[in-house]
């Protein structure tokens, strides 16, 4: 049987490591000055730029082989973009794969089968390396936490005897991620903010219990995507009262 209370401690831990992050990154937006520009003087005061921070959040479904079988890795990133340079946040994911059939009596029926499932949580910061008005490029780094789960069936003297075994892993993983933004067209502005994402990457387990899982390999992904920062930018401008200069 699955075991809630550890389905959601790797998604606990990371969720915690990037709440501290994100306080600290608010904390620092909070001391950021706001002083008018001034004539370039030869002294040493320097002004500060201020910390922008805008949501970002994207679907995250990665296709990949595991044991020579493909599988999908749902998941969800939430977190968000600083100064329009880097997105920091944290990241579910879920994945489920059947091993069955390996062998099979005489009706017909397999007598073993192997479901393994997997929960894990991430941190994960990615910087751009590119960023076009209609395209962007960026590097993707990651570290999780998790919980995975062999549900192993076997016929033993004609009896189907069912055993669970849970293991801890932490994964690492780095990719490469491109984003194609749809055209600006008069009347249809709204379209900006939808698109196109591609990634590819690999991953490798730094951290495993005994219990072997072989979650090492390359992924990649290739689906919708809405910008969630390009919302909240035009939702600001349109607050922002306009200033009009005295003649």
């Amino acid at each position: 049987m699955y075991r809630p209370d550890r389905i959601f401690s790797g998604a606990l831990f990371t969720a915690f490591i990037t709440a501290f992050l994100l306080c600290g990154l608010l904390c620092d937006a909070q001391t950021d000055s706001t002083s008018a520009a001034a004539p370039a003087l030869k002294d040493s005061t320097k002004s500060r730029k201020k910390l922008s921070l805008k949501p970002a959040g994207d679907y995250d479904q990665r296709f990949s082989f595991i044991e020579n079988q493909e599988v999908s890795i749902w998941g969800y990133r939430l977190g968000v973009a600083v100064n329009g340079k880097y997105k920091v946040g944290i990241g579910g994911y879920f994945l489920k794969q059947e091993l069955s059939g390996i062998r099979r009596d005489n009706n017909g029926v397999p007598i073993n089968q192997l479901d393994k499932t997997a929960y894990f949580g991430t941190i994960y910061f990615e910087p751009y390396l590119l960023r076009r008005k209609r395209w962007e490029l960026s590097t993707v780094f990651e570290l999780g936490y998790g919980t995975a789960f062999f549900d192993s069936t076997n016929k033993i003297r004609g009896r189907f005897l069912t055993k669970t075994e849970t293991q801890h892993f932490m994964p690492a993983g780095m990719g490469l991620s491109a984003n194609l933004i749809m055209p600006d067209i008069k009347g249809l502005h709204f379209l900006t903010y939808l698109g196109i994402n591609g990634m590819i990457g690999i991953r490798k387990t730094v951290f495993e219990t005994d219990l072997k899982y072989n979650f090492d390999g390359w992924y990649w992904s290739i689906g919708g995507a809405v910008f969630i920062d390009k919302i909240f930018t035009d939702l600001k401008k349109k607050k922002t009262p306009k200033t009009v200069s005295g003649g």
